[in-house]
């Protein structure tokens, strides 16, 4: 009876953390990955501009030249590089200053005129545009999504420099994403950023930095055989690879085209699984995040089929999912070894693999 108490515990405390880690977890993810603590917010409406109110205008919020009804910035407005042409306006450049086209008032002014009876000079706006600039691998084709549809592809050139320009576009907030594959056909992560851009203006983002791609030659082998790792980067720059559960830090220089190889000695590893990833970096300064993270075991003899015991990415079912179903039989093996749910190789389930399904979490 008092083992049943127990486990019955248990049950209740992790489903009160994996309930809540979920939540702030997709909070963090619709705000750029940050998670935001509780604070105690002035009232919005009151007219008082108080702590977290961009704007306050009282009974005038959420009309047209006025705060937002939630009092986070200024609403639609002369200015916001939207045409609301239902409020009168006849343009909108972003601004409120007359002489460039569009008055203070969002009313389109005339054509300047020349001298002499000359006919008018037009001056046409600036374009609406993004302009995406980083680095991957050398003649790779780079595919950019906007609101994780694919909209064009570029390709890189022979120092891995790309750029992608985006005129097909309109004033609001986008994501963009950038991935590429390299001559192994081996695909990098998907590198995404979010931000506003505005009307008649170019908006040029540069430092993209694709990690390095990576791969093995085996994901299974007796201790003391060596184990290659390969990939693509920038080509004659550093790569860090490291190797878990005990870190070991490697680094090689990458060829001409970008390619790099380290033959690791496994002795040093003990017996059971590790994981691997790597990191470009140009100078200290200047380094990519790390890419993908890949899996290994090492073992006496064992055989090739034993890896389907594991389960990349926590998911334990191998649904394709990371879901309930999943976090039930981490739950089950708690406290416990499971090749499956031992996700982090420590020879234990405990909440650091918890942490990592909630990382790949689908729902």
């Amino acid at each position: 009876m008092k083992k049943l108490l127990n486990l019955s515990l248990i049950i209740l405390v992790f489903s009160y953390i994996f309930f809540s880690l979920v939540f702030y977890f997709n909070s963090a993810q619709a705000q750029g990955g940050v998670l935001v603590g509780a604070k105690i917010l002035g009232v919005c409406g009151n007219g008082i501009l108080e702590i977290e109110e961009v704007c306050d205008h009282g009974v005038d919020n959420g009309q047209y030249g006025y705060c937002k009804a939630d009092c986070s910035g200024l609403g639609i407005r002369c200015g916001d590089g939207i045409v609301q042409s239902e409020h009168g306006e006849e343009c909108d450049d972003g601004n409120t200053s007359s002489g460039d086209g569009c008055d203070s008032s969002c009313q389109s002014e005339p054509v300047i005129s020349g001298g002499g009876g000359g006919g008018g000079t037009y001056l046409p706006p600036v374009p609406t545009k993004v302009v995406l600039m980083g680095k991957a691998y050398p003649f790779s084709d780079m595919s950019i999504l906007m609101d994780g549809k694919l909209i064009k592809t570029v390709k890189s050139d022979s120092k891995a420099d790309f750029k992608a320009e985006i005129t097909d576009i309109t004033a609001g907030i986008w994501s963009f994403s950038v991935w590429a594959k390299d001559k192994n056909n081996i695909k990098s992560i998907t590198y995404t950023l979010t931000f506003r851009v505005n009307a008649n203006t170019i908006t040029t983002v540069s430092g993209i930095f694709l990690p390095s791609t990576i791969g093995l030659n085996k994901t299974s082998l007796n201790k003391g055989e060596i184990l290659n790792i390969f990939g693509q980067t920038v080509p004659e720059i550093e790569v860090k690879v490291h190797v878990f559960s005990t870190e070991h830090i490697e680094t090689v220089v990458s060829d001409n085209i970008g390619a790099w190889l380290l033959p690791f000695d496994t002795i040093v590893l003990e017996d059971g699984s590790h994981v691997i990833k790597a990191q470009s970096q140009i100078t200290p300064e200047e380094k990519s995040g790390f890419g993908q993270i890949l899996s290994f075991y090492v073992g006496e003899d064992r055989d090739i089929d034993d890896l389907d015991l594991f389960c990349l990415y926590a998911d334990l079912n191998k649904d394709g999912r990371v879901n309930l179903i999943d976090f039930s039989i981490l739950l089950y093996w708690f406290g416990k070894y499971n090749i499956c749910a031992d996700q982090n190789g420590n020879d234990v389930v405990d909440l650091p693999d918890f942490s990592i399904m909630l990382y790949h979490w689908t729902g």
